[in-house]
């Protein structure tokens, strides 16, 4: 088992996220890159983005789900996510493996019963076949369609509504269409989307999904890993257990050990990571960025645990060296920046770059107060 150094494995995984050397990259590659971003609130998806590209464009998200590029749908924890096509089959496919729609508890909070399940998934095909509706026109919809779509049709336009669209955006049948204005808008993606190449069965999308993890955020502990998939999606940790052990047997997948830690890295990453220039960056980060959510907040690589409630609101980072060193906000010109006392000192021409690029991003000037706290 090779044993990595832990600042040279944040280094490797600041360079393939973009937050080392910056990315000549597109929206839908940065995403990836990620695996999958937060996309709400979208101001946040966007400087997710714009921070990790050499040359950000105004609105790259928005745009890449326009055109098509990329889909955002239901995804971890429930939250609304964005992913190109080939990532999201896998990951929307393994939030169908334990079907929790099924359930008694889930029937009761989305106001159905299971013999109404396969009639609505079709009712709802129905209802948007001719384009994007919001959830209100596709209560509307319902209403008109049959009796026992209309019983339905109060629970799919009202405040628990999304417990009876999540599985159809699992299930791979619909996603997130355009916003109007402050409303959402859900489009068909099964039959409708070219790009879709439809769900696999779980244990092609289960190894992959792994793998896409590892090229992301490895070295990965078992912790992280059920983290990400067992409670991020629901799979049962046997599941995802099973699919790991299988990775390293195979050879595809080794153990390594990141400063004592046992942690599993992608074999043809194992170089790399190793020879990689150690973490030194620093970057200011929007609020659940994938850096830190896609670790979890419990990573104290990444975040000590008196910090994790800074993370856990959403508050926008201050990335050092691939640990997150304080915290950030923008407020009437003025970037307010938080460093934490236990960070050292304040590296503060590396700071003010940062801040002058995003004055950029955001196209706007900046001035820069710090405290320490």
């Amino acid at each position: 088992m090779r044993g990595l150094d832990g600042r040279r494995v944040l280094g490797w995984r600041l360079a393939r996220q973009g937050l080392g050397e910056r990315l000549d990259a597109t929206a839908s590659e940065v995403v990836e890159s990620v695996v999958a971003l937060r996309g709400w609130p979208a101001a946040q998806a966007e400087l997710a983005v714009a921070v990790r590209q050499a040359r950000p464009e105004p609105a790259a998200v928005a745009r890449a789900l326009d055109a098509g590029e990329l889909i955002r749908g239901y995804a971890f924890r429930g939250g609304s996510y964005v992913f190109t096509h080939r990532v999201a089959a896998d990951l929307l496919a393994l939030h169908t493996a334990t079907r929790s729609w099924e359930g008694d508890r889930f029937q009761r909070q989305a106001d159905f019963s299971l013999p109404d399940w396969e009639p609505f998934r079709q009712a709802i095909r129905e209802a948007l076949a001719d384009g994007p509706r919001t959830r209100a026109e596709i209560a509307a919809f319902l209403v008109g369609h049959s009796p026992a779509m209309a019983r339905l049709s109060k629970a799919a336009g009202g405040a628990a509504a999304d417990a009876l669209y999540k599985p159809l955006h699992w299930l791979g049948d619909i996603s997130f269409g355009p916003d109007r204005g402050q409303q959402a808008t859900f489009q068909l993606l099964a039959g409708a989307d070219p790009r879709w190449p439809g769900l696999p069965e779980l244990d092609e999308a289960g190894p992959r999904a792994i793998e896409g993890y590892l090229a992301a955020y490895a070295p990965a502990t078992r912790d992280n890993l059920h983290y990400r998939l067992t409670d991020g999606l629901g799979v049962p940790k046997r599941m995802v257990t099973g699919w790991l052990d299988g990775l390293v047997t195979g050879g595809a997948v080794c153990e390594v050990l990141v400063d004592g830690v046992t942690a599993y890295a992608r074999t043809a990453d194992l170089d790399a990571l190793t020879s990689a220039a150690p973490a030194s960056s620093v970057r200011l980060l929007p609020g659940f960025d994938p850096w830190v959510m896609g670790p979890g907040t419990t990573d104290q690589r990444i975040i000590s645990s008196d910090r994790r409630p800074v993370a856990t609101r959403g508050a926008n980072l201050i990335l050092n060296a691939g640990v997150v060193s304080g915290s950030w906000l923008v407020r009437r010109g003025v970037l307010e920046a938080t460093w934490f006392t236990e960070a050292g000192p304040v590296p503060g021409r590396e700071l003010a770059d940062e801040v002058e690029r995003l004055a950029g991003i955001r196209g706007e000037e900046l001035e820069l107060v710090v405290e320490t706290g």
